[in-house]
């Protein structure tokens, strides 16, 4: 999952002791999509205080986008989500992002608000949220 991490985010890139944290947490939110051993990518999701599922990180490995495992990672968590009666998603992505943002918009959700210098590099995000 590391290699995956550091392929698709250079300047966001979780450390391994972020993983461990939130692996501690909310172990029963890292999902992984593998081929004959191979992880192909990843999705780490969870239950906030608000009731609501957080979206917190989603990779592919470069070798494998575009053949529809981010979508079939999203609904699955999405579904998760729903088994746990919670009713809306959210996640933070870079404003600039525009290959990730036309994706969640494809996936149902919606820019909510912008956060300003939300990260390390003072980059701005948009708040999305979709209802489950």
């Amino acid at each position: 999952m590391l290699e995956i991490e550091k392929s698709s985010f250079t300047t966001d890139a979780y450390p391994k002791s972020r993983f461990a944290k939130l692996a501690k947490k909310h172990s029963d939110g890292f999902f992984v999509i593998e081929n004959a051993g191979k992880i192909l990518g990843y999705i780490i999701g969870y239950k906030t205080k608000k009731n609501q599922g957080d979206l917190d990180s989603i990779a592919i490995d470069p070798k494998y986008r575009k053949l529809g495992i981010g979508k079939l990672l999203l609904r699955y968590i999405l579904n998760q989500f729903k088994k746990k009666g919670l009713r809306h998603a959210s996640l933070e992505v870079r404003a600039k992002n525009k290959t990730a943002i036309s994706f969640y918009r494809d996936m149902g959700f919606k820019a909510k608000r912008v956060i300003k210098e939300f990260y390390r590099d003072k980059a701005d995000a948009y708040q999305m949220e979709r209802a489950i």
